[in-house]
C-alpha cells in the first residue's frame, strides 16, 4: 500500500529525525512512501493545495508564528479525512488536540515502538475508507466518490447516471460493474436500471421509492421484496 505522509516540524534534527523513523516503518512493513516535509505552517499550508493530498500529517505543536494546533484547525476547514498525529514535548493541548480530531499524541523523543503503532493504527483507518469509496473515470479523470455520498446509479438512455449530494454525474458504463463495486448492504437495486443509497430512503411501497431529496424512484414486481428487506435489515 501506497502511505502519503507529511512531517511539520521547524527543527531540522527534529524532522530528520522522525523522517528517519517512517522510513524504516516503511522498509520493515513493506509499505511503499510518498514522503513530505515541511519548516512552518505557513509552507504545509501555501504547499497543501487539495484536500486528500495526504493520508497521514504529524504536526509539531510549538512550530513558530502558527502552532500546530492553529495549523490543525485551518486543515480540518477543508480536509475532515486527513489523519493528525501530534509531536510534542507537553501534554498542555492534548484535550483541545483531540476535539480536532486528532488522532494520537506522541511525547518528544518519539518512541520507535510508538510511532510503528500509530502509523499501524492510521494504515488499517486509510484500508477501511478505501473500501468505502466508488472510484470511476470521468471526462479523463480518475475520481472517487465516497459512498455516503451517492443517493443512486441509474441507467439513462445509453449513459450511466450517478446522483450525489452535491452533482450528478453521467458516463458510458455497465450497471451490474458499478453494482459489484458498492456496498452490498448499502445499495440495493429498485428496478432493473436503478440502484439505490438506503441511507436516503425514507418510505418505499410496492410502486415507488422515496428519498431524503425528494426524488422519487420506481419500484419493480422483481425488485420490492428485497428492496424492503434490505431497508429493514440496514436500519434494525
Amino acid at each position: 500500500m501506497i502511505v502519503r505522509i507529511g512531517i511539520v516540524e521547524n527543527e531540522t534534527a527534529a524532522r530528520d529525525y522522525v523522517q528517519s523513523l517512517i522510513e524504516k516503518w516503511a522498509s520493515e512493513t513493506g509499505h511503499s512512501l510518498q514522503l513530505a516535509s515541511y519548516a512552518s505552517a505557513e509552507e504545509f499550508l501555501f504547499k497543501y493545495e487539495t484536500p486528500d493530498m495526504l493520508d497521514i500529517v504529524f504536526l509539531d505543536i510549538m512550530l513558530g508564528a502558527m502552532n500546530g494546533m492553529e495549523l490543525a484547525r485551518n486543515i480540518r476547514k477543508q480536509d475532515k479525512g486527513l489523519q493528525i498525529v501530534f509531536l510534542t514535548g507537553v501534554q498542555d493541548f492534548v484535550f483541545e488536540g483531540y476535539e480536532i480530531g486528532a488522532v494520537r499524541y506522541l511525547l518528544k523523543p518519539v518512541k520507535k515502538t510508538e510511532l510503528n503503532s500509530t502509523l499501524q493504527n492510521c494504515c488499517e483507518k486509510i484500508l477501511h475508507r478505501k473500501a468505502e469509496y466508488f472510484a470511476f473515470r470521468y471526462q479523463g479523470e480518475s475520481l472517487r466518490i465516497a459512498f455516503s455520498d451517492i443517493l443512486f446509479v441509474r441507467v439513462e438512455g445509453h449513459y450511466l447516471q450517478m446522483m450525489t449530494d452535491r452533482e450528478t454525474y453521467e458516463w458510458k458504463g455497465s450497471l451490474a460493474q458499478v453494482s459489484e463495486s458498492l456496498d452490498k448492504k448499502r445499495f440495493v437495486f429498485v428496478n432493473r436500471s436503478t440502484i439505490v443509497n438506503l441511507e436516503y430512503v425514507i418510505r418505499i411501497t410496492r410502486e415507488e421509492c422515496f428519498l431524503e431529496n425528494g426524488e422519487v424512484l420506481p419500484v419493480s414486481r422483481g425488485a420490492y421484496k428485497a428492496l424492503n428487506e434490505g431497508f429493514m435489515e440496514y436500519y434494525l
